[in-house]
């Protein structure tokens, strides 16, 4: 089992500028790649020419880097290979997603990486690294990086991914990891209910708040803004006024993110089935007036946690009326309005919590799917 921990790091000016070289070469390996591929393209469409993949780039880059781009020799090699690495993994997703080989939405031609826009990282392999405690060690770098805490996860790394966030350091660790015991969650299993008003509802009535962190934040967050809109761009003020808004979404995301992680290792940890709903997010965000909410309770990202890690998960279709069934008797209310929080049904008499009618509705149709 393959397992990544994200450590902030504390470099020093030098090695700060060492991991903006590093990222430099990366983007311009992988953009000069990209040109070399669409020239090599062109002329195999006009004259028949024999066309060129990834590996015979790499090859042709390495045989001029030395004449030609000197400058690339004083970072790791990694970052040279990283860079043909995704342009390989962006060429091949788009032609599998033209192919219809691969799921999800339609992934378009790989475009030049900016500059200004693109992110910053690149990935070393397990021969250019080396964690010691708090401190990681790197090919071409004199002195070793000090490490915000220690590695997390006992086995062989596997690769390090380094990146910048808001102005700040990162290291992501892949180590293959030996999995511990099996281990049984003591329930049996539970329906969630996710949803704007209570972030996560179970069948056994158990609620998890939905914090709002963006959406309590909001006033401050448009003064960050319009102070940034103010600004003359590429001034001095400029950037540090974005520095100041990258930072402030990075809190609210690191945040959102933590409470998330706690609720989902929890439940995974109390229940050996999990059913929830298969949702279209994406098609959820395109209401301009739920958009906002929906982007800060981030209902995908706890789907996603929960597929990953719990013993055993069942999605129910989008398209089951979970909300507007009666969890008592079965009768449906199709005219439940989004605002109704209770509703008493029909056919039996019985008041209904909205959610957690909702979650033994899930659960019981999970059920019914997992048998």
């Amino acid at each position: 089992m393959v397992r990544a921990h994200k450590i902030r790091l504390n470099p020093t000016p030098e090695q700060a500028t060492y991991f903006k070289k590093a990222c430099g070469t990366s983007r311009f390996v992988f953009n000069w790649g990209l040109e070399r591929w669409r020239e090599q393209k062109a002329l195999q469409l006009a004259h028949g020419a024999e066309g060129c993949g990834p590996a015979r780039l790499k090859a042709e880059f390495n045989a001029l880097k030395r004449e030609q781009y000197p400058w690339v020799m004083e970072v790791t090699k990694n970052a040279v290979e990283d860079g043909f690495r995704r342009l390989g993994a962006a060429l091949k997703n788009y032609f599998e997603s033209k192919k219809g080989q691969r799921k999800g939405p339609p992934v378009r031609f790989p475009r030049f990486k900016s500059k200004k826009k693109a992110r910053q990282s690149f990935t070393l392999d397990y021969e250019r690294f080396q964690v010691e405690g708090h401190w990681l060690t790197i090919s071409k770098l004199d002195r070793p990086v000090n490490l915000a805490e220690p590695l997390r996860f006992e086995g062989q790394p596997q690769w390090a991914t380094i990146s910048c966030v808001a102005g700040r350091w990162y290291v992501s660790i892949s180590v293959e990891w030996a999995s511990p015991e099996q281990f049984s969650p003591p329930q049996e299993a539970v329906g969630i209910d996710v949803g704007v008003k209570t972030l996560a509802t179970l069948s056994d009535g158990r609620e998890f708040e939905n914090q709002k962190l963006l959406r309590s934040e909001l006033a401050h967050y448009q003064r960050l803004s319009r102070r940034l809109s103010r600004r003359q761009p590429g001034s001095q003020r400029w950037r540090k006024a974005q520095r100041q808004v990258a930072r402030f979404q990075e809190r609210i995301a690191n945040r959102r993110l933590d409470f998330i992680h706690k609720m989902t290792t929890e439940i995974a940890r109390t229940y050996r089935l999990v059913v929830v709903e298969d949702l279209h997010v994406q098609g959820m965000m395109r209401n301009r007036r739920l958009a906002l909410s929906l982007a800060d309770a981030s209902l995908g990202e706890i789907l996603r946690q929960l597929a990953c890690k719990s013993t055993r998960l069942v999605q129910v279709g989008r398209f089951y009326a979970s909300s507007q069934t009666c969890s008592a008797c079965g009768y449906v209310h199709r005219e439940l309005e989004l605002s109704e929080r209770r509703w008493v049904c029909a056919a039996c008499g019985v008041l209904h919590e909205r959610d957690w009618n909702a979650a033994v509705n899930i659960l019981q149709e999970g059920l019914r799917l997992a048998t």
